[in-house]
């Protein structure tokens, strides 16, 4: 395995209880890997009903819609935001109030918390027909979460070994990618037949 990238299967990702108790998450990576503190985590939660977010004071929170019809998400000082498309997101702080109100039934959304003084700098979706390049800024953490369909995913630029530059992760359907930043891209190509489409989540952490 590439040392500076991390493939999730999404059949890996660890199911836990969330931290008030109201529903299940199933945590795909975190920094550190053990103790109760994290610097970062990420994780794909099930609402199974309406109801309260945890809190997470000192942190700062992104949720996006992965599956389901959607959910108003209402946070104490911004007001409501519905996601109700595959890729519709929102950022807010972890200490303030939030509770989601399911449109129709449940949904399973993708969280990314990061402890202050990092941060969450780009969420975007993107539509992955023809290959294309995605860059990976250095120092930063990249995301690459399949929301549809299959992708394939390689190193770019003279700072990968040729070896390694010929090497591909094949990411199905709800599959994670973790990319540390080093300053170069990578290529991006659909491995189905169907446009597939990709959240990637760009990141600092402390």
């Amino acid at each position: 395995m590439i040392e500076h990238a991390r493939y999730f299967p999404r059949e890996a990702y660890i199911p836990m209880p969330w931290r008030n108790g109201a529903g299940i998450t199933r945590e795909i990576a975190r920094a550190p890997a053990q103790g109760e503190s994290f610097a970062w985590r990420l994780s794909l939660a099930s609402l199974q009903v309406s109801g309260s977010f945890s809190s997470y004071s000192g942190y700062e929170r992104c949720v996006a819609l992965v599956d389901g019809r959607g959910f108003h998400l209402h946070v104490a000082g911004a007001g409501a935001k519905t996601l109700a498309a595959r890729g519709e997101h929102a950022l807010f702080a972890g200490a303030a109030e939030a509770r989601c109100e399911l449109l129709d039934g449940p949904c399973t959304d993708l969280s990314l918390i990061v402890r202050d003084p990092g941060a969450i700098d780009s969420v975007s979706r993107l539509d992955i027909g023809a290959e294309q390049s995605v860059g990976v800024p250095p120092g930063r953490l990249q995301v690459l979460f399949v929301l549809h369909g299959a992708i394939t995913c390689r190193p770019l630029g003279t700072l990968i070994p040729p070896a390694a530059d010929a090497q591909a992760f094949k990411l199905k359907l709800n599959d994670t990618l973790l990319i540390h930043g080093r300053g170069h891209d990578w290529s991006i190509g659909c491995a189905t037949s169907d446009i597939a489409e990709l959240l990637v989540i760009a990141f600092t952490s402390a």
